[in-house]
This record gives structure tokens, C-alpha cells and sequence, in this order.
């Protein structure tokens, strides 16, 4: 496990009192959560939000930019359209926390109750015959009333009358609200009116466990739960007749609550999440509590994932079961995806499950059980392909078991050998025809696609060749550029765990650039360039490939993409990769450079386009003495671009021929020199083309010499620059030259000093 995820986990190891989850989780509640009312800060990217649309409000934005509140004001309002001149004007909520009025005598802090007195002093003023209002209270009402202590109200600045410790007016509501516990209500009048989780209504532990979900959604930062989104849930919890959410089953809470994949989703969710954090707390989390398991949950190992599982429980024979468990987890822990994990996981299942006579122990493990395994594959997977990842899977295992020494009772002589793999046809090509990637690269068509992550993605992806899962979390800062100022893609090739560079064009450049840009105004500090939608307040979780591929299947029957028989296309992103690569073999590029771009490992991948080899090229461009249009020597290309920047220039060659050097010009960059390269800034050379330099130099300089006898200065100046720029290229290349290297200037080019 590395190391992010075990400090993810920390939280989650168990402590004293934990099978008892209201003593263990009281004392996992920081103090923010740990109160009945847990207030939201607008700014937390979890539980916070934007706010209300009104100036004067904190609360936050939940009904077309409006608080609950005031979304009700605006429609008793008359739902005026200018809304921004109607928030500006709307007051705050805050008629709760108004300050009562208070007796008129100058110097009494108990509340009004009649004329305009409270009750002390306008019983006075009945027993003195009721004189003249006004006179008698500017007289001051007679002698000071006695002092009392003050309204235990937040915030009220009047006295208290009565055995509850309240002004008159606030006992008045008390009463109202049926008298509950003075130290709740207290905390709910302080806190009305701001956007809160109210816990208060339910038991305990419950509350100490819907209080922990909250917070663990806080530190996961991933789901966004605002407290209008689970209200309900939480009203309608107090009536199941438990006081712990592990009293009942997930199904029975979903029964009884009405949920549905229709209805009730938000908190159907996040119920099913508390329970889950309950159930890490009470069961422990981490290797060494969920190795003895059969079912592993993967988010407790610090996989991603809320439900991902590998199930080990079909595996009948208890010490293959083990075996495969040890396998498995040494896989993950190498950086073997999960996916592959769990497909040798079945595999392993698969094959446990068709000979009973395993039960019996390692001993029991014949060769000729392999070959049966065989036979059974052969029926059940007609597929060859299937059958060799089946059979690649058993014989992982075995080679593990024996290379660690895990099952000493196990046979030598049980092997998977070469012999036993299916032979495997040539594969189809996969590449796209040219019909149908004119339609996808249409640009009315690409303006159809609904998601614009999903638009930039299938751009990069048909560009550049790239796997869907590298394109997908591509990083923020995925653009380089090298000294001639041309922009490459760095991605990660998870499937090599390396980075690697792919040179683009400057159109694919900007797209990505203003994807950049977009991403720094949306989120404070994202991390990747594509993030998904949902569950990702920080912009920090990558674009998910399956929402990908589902987004590609909606757009290909959005814009009707048919083949050339007029039957609808059916494309994987992977299509769009072998393409990119077919398309390159196809205009001559060299295979070493296409293997490069691809980021091949080995040429028998790359030989799946095309059996072409040039592996000198590189060599010889590395070697040769390069020169710009002013004969500055110019420097080798080092560092982690040096092979990319090769890549671009070696596809330049490819696609764009010069007499006399070559263009470094950015991948499909329109050139503002046309015919005319000697004059070009992006125009290198080597002493190769010196012959042709020299012979270029006397044609020059006769049309110079013709145009100045013919009075044509405009034409003669022009060539005067070619004719500048070509004695500049010579002298670079040839000054300082040995003479006697394969490559050297003065033999490659057979100038009369040579030697």
C-alpha cells in the first residue's frame, strides 16, 4: 500500500470502546462535529457552497442561486424578472433574532406587554388610576424597578422574569414550542436562520454516528452533502424505533424509508455510506483486518471505490483460497490494477470450481488437471484470446507460489507450459476507415458533443493516439514546450508507469490552454485537466472513462456516424488510437518513430500497423552539426524532451521534404515563409546540404548581378537576404571543421581543402 493510502486510512483504525459505537465514535468527533447543530461553513468545498444571490444573506445558494428563504420571497414577490435589482433590495431573515421592544420607561430592560409598558410597570400605572400615559412616563414610572438577571436569549439585552430564565417574550416562544430542554432550544434559536445539520432529534449513538459520516464525507472531499439535501432523512430517522443505524440492515433501512433508484437517491447514499464508515470503525480497516476476510472491500486496503470488492469466496479448497489471497494482495502491492487483480482472481475461481478433488490439499494438484482446465476452456471460451488470459492467470499463480515459496506441498511437476497457449490469430486491423473519421473529425460534429470534457478528450484522443485511461487524467500542467517554442502533450503511460511526451499541433495546443484557463476560474487549486463532474468539489478526481464511453455512444447516435455501407459505427476509444498509428505508417512515417509516439515498448506492438523499421534516423539527426538561417550553431537536444522533440522533427521529415535542410516549424503550423526557407527563423540545416548551399549561393548571386544590370532593386534585394543568409549558413558550417570525420563539413561537402 502506498503511502497516500495508508494515511488516508489513519482515521478509520479501531479504538477502545469501539464495538460500542457511541463511546468509540465520541471520541473520533472533532468538536466541529461533535455538537447537536453542526454549523456549515460556506467556504468548506463539501458541505458549503455558493451564497444566496441577497447581499445581506450568509446562507447558502440552494434554488437558482437563492437560499430556501428567500426563493420563497422572491415568488411572494411576484417572481420579478430584473433579480438582480430585487436582491439587492430583499432584507435578511433574521426576524427570529430581533431584538424585542422593551418597556418605554427609561431605564427598564423588561419586555413591552401594554401600553407600550411591561407588565411591573403597567400594573403600577393601573393601581395609580391610570393618569395621563405620556406624563406619567416621562415622569419615570415611579421608583426604579428591581434589577434581575438577564435573558438567557442569545444576544437579548432584556431581563429575565420567571423560573426559566427568560424575558417574557422569549419564555412566550418557549412555551409555544411545547417547552423542550432549555439548552437545545437555546442552541437552535442561536443558530436559526444559518444553513446547519440539526441532529438534535435523534438518539443516541445515531447521532454520534450521522455526526461521523459527515465528517468523514468532509475529510474524503469527494461527495458534496449540503444540509437541505439529506433534511428528510434526517426528520424521518427519529421513527424507526433504533437508536443505532447498524440495527437494522441496509435493505431494511431502504424499505422502510421509501428509497428507490428513482426516489431518494441523496439519501439513500449517504446512508449507505454511514453505514459503511460504521462497519470500517466496528470491523478495523487495513490490511491486517481485512486479509482474513473473503470479501475485500477495497476502499478499506486504500483503493478507490465505495463498493469495489474482490470475492474470494467461490474458491472452495481453503488453501488455494489462501494461496490466491497471498497472490492477490502481493499483485496490488507490486501496482498491478485492480481490475487485473480481479480478473485473476476469476480466472482462479473458474477453475477451483471444476475439480472438487482440490479439497483435498496442494498433493491433490495434478498436471492433469491442467490439461482437463484445458479442454474446459477450449468449450467454454471459443475466444483464443480469452482462453490465454485464463491460462495466463493459473499460471501466475504458479509461478508466485513457487518463486516465494508460498505452498511447499505443491507439485513441481504442475506447470503451465508455452505449448499449452492457443495460438492466436493475426488480429484484424482495428483502424477506422477514412470514411468515418471524416464525420468524427467534422467540426459541426464535434460541436454536438454534449460534455466539452468529453469533446476535448475525444480531440486528444484522435490526435494523438493516446490510451483513454492516459488521456482521461491528463495533468493540469500537461503542455511543454522546447527552445524552437513547439508545444508537446505530457502524459503518464499508466499501462508502462512512465511519462512520456507526444508532439501536437498549435490548434490542439489552444484547446488545451483554454480547458487550462477554465479550470483555474472554476476551481482554487485543481489538479487535473479533465475532472469529472460530480463528487469532486476540489477539481482534484480525474474524468471517469466509463462516463467517457457512454458520452461517445450518445454522441455517435446524436450525429448518425454511419460506415460506408451506411450502417451505424460502433466506436471504442481504443479505435482511435490504432488509427492514429495506421494513419502515420500509411504517409511514410518511419516505424521507430510511429513505436515512439505510440510509446510502444517493443517493435512487435508497433509492427501491428506496418513492418517498416528505421532506427538510424534518430542516430544521424543527433550527430549531424545543425545550423539556423544566421549559420548559429545550434545546441543538442537533451533532457526529457530530447526524444519527443526527435519524434516531431523526424514526422516532419516525413511529411514535409526540403532540398536543403529542415523544417522544426510546430506540427501543422502554418508557415508565413512559403518557398522561401532561407529567410524562415524555424529553417535548420547540417553540412550535409552544403553542395547544395554553394550551388544555391552562385544562382543568387548571377540574379542578383542580372537584376542590378536591369534596374530591378526591389528583385535584387530580396536575394541579397537569401544571399546573406546562405554565406552565413557556409561559413557555420564549414569554419573550424577537422576534415576528417564521416560527417565532417569539409568532406561531406568536397570543398578543395578537404584533408
Amino acid at each position: 500500500m502506498t503511502k497516500g493510502m495508508t494515511n488516508g486510512l489513519r482515521h478509520l483504525q479501531p479504538l477502545p470502546g469501539d464495538a460500542d459505537t457511541g463511546v468509540g465514535l465520541a471520541a473520533r468527533l472533532r468538536p466541529r462535529f461533535a455538537q447537536p447543530i453542526i454549523l456549515v461553513d460556506p467556504d468548506d468545498p463539501v458541505i458549503g457552497g455558493p451564497a444566496c444571490l441577497v447581499p445581506v444573506c450568509t446562507r447558502l445558494a440552494v434554488i437558482f442561486g437563492k437560499c430556501s428563504a428567500h426563493h420563497q420571497r422572491w415568488i411572494d414577490d411576484g417572481r420579478p424578472d430584473d433579480i438582480e435589482t430585487w436582491a439587492a433590495a430583499a432584507p435578511a431573515n433574521r426576524r427570529w433574532l430581533q431584538q424585542p421592544a422593551k418597556c418605554t420607561i427609561d431605564g427598564c430592560r423588561r419586555s413591552r406587554r401594554e401600553h407600550r409598558l411591561c407588565h411591573s410597570h403597567a400594573h403600577r400605572w393601573h393601581q395609580q388610576n391610570r393618569p395621563d400615559l405620556a406624563a406619567w412616563i416621562a415622569a419615570g414610572g415611579g421608583p426604579p424597578l428591581p434589577a434581575r438577571a438577564g435573558c438567557r436569549f442569545p444576544d437579548c439585552g432584556l431581563e429575565a422574569e420567571g423560573e426559566a430564565g427568560l424575558c417574557v417574550h422569549h419564555r412566550n416562544r418557549w412555551v409555544r414550542a411545547d417547552r423542550p430542554p432549555m439548552q437545545s432550544w437555546l442552541l437552535g434559536c442561536a443558530t436559526f436562520g444559518q444553513d446547519r445539520f440539526d441532529l438534535r432529534p435523534l438518539p443516541t449513538p445515531m447521532r454520534h454516528e450521522i455526526a461521523y459520516a459527515i465528517q468523514c464525507r468532509v475529510d474524503e472531499r469527494r461527495t458534496i452533502t449540503r444540509p437541505h439535501s439529506i433534511r428528510r432523512l434526517l426528520r424521518a430517522m427519529p421513527g424507526a424505533g433504533v437508536t443505532s443505524l447498524l440495527d437494522r440492515s441496509p435493505e431494511a433501512w431502504t424499505a422502510f424509508l421509501g428509497f428507490s433508484t428513482e426516489r431518494g437517491h441523496i439519501e439513500r447514499r449517504f446512508l449507505l455510506d454511514a453505514i459503511g464508515y460504521l462497519r470500517d470503525v466496528v470491523e478495523g480497516v487495513g490490511w491486517e483486518a481485512e486479509f482474513p476476510r473473503d470479501v475485500w472491500l477495497l476502499r478499506r486496503i486504500g483503493f478507490p471505490g465505495r463498493d469495489a470488492q474482490l470475492r474470494f469466496t467461490g474458491i472452495a479448497p481453503v488453501w488455494l483460497r489462501e494461496l490466491t489471497k497471498r497472490w492477490a494482495r502481493w499483485r496490488l502491492s507490486t501496482g498491478i490494477a485492480v481490475a487485473t487483480v480481479a480478473a485473476d482472481v476469476r480466472a482462479i475461481t473458474l477453475f477451483a470450481a471444476s475439480f472438487p478433488a482440490l479439497r483435498r490439499g496442494p498433493e491433490a494438484f495434478t498436471r492433469q488437471m491442467v490439461e482437463v482446465h484445458l479442454a474446459h476452456l477450449v468449450d467454454r471460451f471459443p475466444n483464443a484470446k480469452s482462453r490465454t488470459g485464463q491460462l495466463t492467470s493459473l499460471a501466475g499463480l504458479l509461478r508466485a507460489a513457487r518463486q516465494h515459496r508460498w505452498q511447499p506441498r505443491l507439485s513441481p511437476d504442475v506447470d503451465v507450459f508455452a505449448e499449452d497457449y492457443p495460438r492466436l490469430p493475426a488480429a484484424a486491423p482495428r483502424a477506422l476507415p477514412e470514411t468515418v473519421m471524416a464525420q468524427l473529425e467534422r467540426p459541426d460534429n464535434l460541436a454536438r458533443f454534449a460534455d466539452p470534457h468529453g469533446r476535448l478528450l475525444a480531440r486528444i484522443l484522435m490526435n494523438t493516439g493516446l490510451r483513454v485511461g492516459d488521456g482521461a487524467k491528463l495533468r493540469l500542467d500537461c503542455i511543454v514546450r522546447d527552445g524552437q517554442g513547439a508545444p508537446y502533450l505530457r502524459y503518464t503511460n499508466h499501462k508502462m508507469r512512465r511519462e512520456a511526451f507526444v508532439p501536437i499541433d498549435t490548434a490542439m495546443a489552444e484547446a488545451i490552454t483554454a480547458q487550462q484557463q477554465a479550470m483555474i476560474d472554476e476551481y482554487d487549486d485543481p489538479a487535473v485537466l479533465l475532472p469529472r463532474r460530480t463528487r469532486n468539489p476540489e477539481g482534484k478526481v480525474a474524468f471517469s472513462t466509463a462516463t467517457f464511453r457512454g458520452q461517445l455512444r450518445e454522441w455517435l447516435r446524436v450525429c448518425d456516424i454511419r460506415d460506408e455501407h451506411a450502417r451505424p459505427v460502433r466506436v471504442t476509444p481504443h479505435q482511435w488510437r490504432h488509427t492514429f498509428g495506421t494513419r502515420l505508417i500509411n504517409n511514410e512515417v518511419p516505424q521507430e518513430t510511429v513505436r515512439r509516439l505510440l510509446d510502444h515498448t517493443s517493435h512487435a506492438m508497433t509492427a501491428h500497423y506496418a513492418r517498416l523499421s528505421d532506427a538510424t534516423i534518430r542516430q544521424q539527426w543527433e550527430q549531424a552539426r545543425k545550423v539556423n538561417i544566421a549559420g548559429e550553431q545550434l545546441p543538442a537536444d537533451t533532457g526529457p524532451l530530447a526524444e519527443a522533440i526527435w519524434m516531431k522533427n523526424n514526422l516532419a521529415r516525413a511529411k514535409m521534404a526540403l532540398p536543403n535542410g529542415y523544417c522544426t516549424l510546430p506540427l501543422q503550423q502554418k508557415c508565413e515563409f512559403a518557398n522561401a526557407c532561407l529567410t524562415c527563423p524555424v529553417f535548420v540545416t547540417t553540412a550535409d546540404f552544403l553542395p547544395q548551399h554553394r550551388g544555391q549561393l552562385e544562382q543568387t548571386q548571377a540574379l542578383i548581378a542580372r537584376a542590378d544590370s536591369n534596374g530591378q532593386h526591389r528583385l535584387a534585394e530580396m536575394n541579397r537576404t537569401v544571399e546573406k543568409n546562405l554565406l552565413a549558413i557556409i561559413d557555420g558550417l564549414t569554419t573550424g571543421c577537422c576534415g576528417g570525420g564521416k560527417s565532417c563539413a569539409c568532406t561531406t561537402a568536397g570543398a578543395p581543402d578537404a584533408g
